[in-house]
């Protein structure tokens, strides 16, 4: 039941009542979920349903999606060296990046703040595009980059081009 940005296959509802129809069955039911799950990951809801039904569960945490992408892409989200300013790590955020990029300068940051954005973080086909806050708009416009991505901004993102090729 694999969702895509305003796509949806099976409604959120619908994964929830399967969940508890296979539990009152009897059958033991693995929800398996790329990341963390209460993370965008509907897992809480899914919980939710499943404690009104009275069925008991556990939750195994996986990694969420801002380290995973920090690390496959050489970017450690915290280094003494170069997180004394913060770093700043944004979901689902590629629709609105003129306008954070735009209000975060307006607000304080350099123009020339690093900026990653990862694409499809962890997988075969992740790509990461490197620029800064004055330019990354332009640059994922102009390499046509889309969702699902992750955008990190902070100084940490220097480190990418020295770490990223140790294979992290």
């Amino acid at each position: 039941v694999g969702k895509e940005s305003n796509h949806h296959c099976v409604p959120q509802q619908q994964i929830n009542q399967v969940l508890i129809d296979l539990a009152r069955q009897g059958k033991r039911v693995v929800r398996l979920k790329g990341g963390d799950p209460f993370i965008f990951g509907r897992g809480g809801e899914e919980a939710e349903a499943l404690v009104a039904a009275g069925i008991e569960f556990q939750v195994v945490p996986g990694i969420t999606s801002a380290s995973g992408a920090a690390c496959y892409g050489g970017i450690p989200l915290t280094h003494r060296d170069y997180a004394q300013h913060h770093t700043l790590v944004i979901y689902m955020g590629l629709k609105n990046l003129a306008i954070i990029t735009q209000q975060l300068i307006e607000h304080g940051l350099s123009q020339h703040t690093p900026v990653a954005v990862v694409r499809h973080a962890t997988r075969k086909d992740q790509s990461i595009l490197i620029g800064n806050l004055d330019s990354i708009f332009e640059q994922v416009t102009d390499a046509k980059i889309t969702s699902p991505a992750m955008i990190i901004i902070g100084e940490v993102v220097r480190l990418h081009e020295h770490l990223a090729g140790g294979k992290v």
